[in-house]
């Protein structure tokens, strides 16, 4: 009967264009096996929430330890297609070369803690962030590091200059790559 019809849906999002979201579908989901996307999607979660192992708690200290660990690898999120190519802080189409681009920056909430918890735990991902505030600076027509960008759009929702912390943690802890000089004129 209809109301037992169960139904498959798979769609993609691009920022780019429809053929960049035709692009991401058929590259991030060829098939249409719906069990094979849950058992992967549990290894990647496993596999990164394995990154710390706490022993000495109860379990429901860990089911705390563990969903807070989850909500932490929640946002920033990626903001590129799979060729690379983003829509940019200036609406232009760009192409991240040599990192992954990333969005949705809170920084009144994240500069304090997760930025720091990255840099030990996911430095790899933080050398990305700290590359894509750069990338969102070099599109700001004021020449900024974002204060609240969310898709690559500026906010304004938030007092202060956060970012500049996140790129002074990143220096001091030796997990950025980035171009020093470009970083420090970024900051001022």
């Amino acid at each position: 009967s209809q109301d037992q019809e169960k139904i498959i849906v798979k769609f993609a999002l691009s920022s780019v264009s429809s053929d960049g979201a035709l692009l991401n579908l058929k590259t991030e989901l060829p098939h249409w096996n719906f069990n094979q996307v849950v058992t992967q999607s549990q290894q990647k979660w496993n596999k990164e929430l394995s990154k710390i192992d706490v022993e000495s708690l109860s379990n429901d200290d860990k089911q705390t330890f563990y969903t807070a660990l989850y909500h932490t690898m929640l946002s920033p999120t990626i903001y590129e297609d799979v060729d690379g190519k983003y829509r940019g802080l200036d609406q232009n189409i760009h192409e991240s070369n040599g990192f992954t681009n990333y969005t949705t920056f809170s920084l009144w909430d994240t500069y304090r803690a997760l930025h720091p918890l990255f840099n030990i735990i996911e430095p790899t991902r933080n050398n990305d962030m700290v590359k894509s505030m750069l990338a969102h600076q070099s599109q700001s027509v004021h020449h900024m590091l974002p204060i609240w960008s969310h898709y690559n759009n500026e906010n304004w929702c938030m007092i202060g200059y956060h970012a500049v912390s996140v790129l002074a943690d990143a220096i001091a802890k030796g997990t950025s790559d980035a171009d020093l000089q470009l970083m420090l004129s970024a900051c001022i």
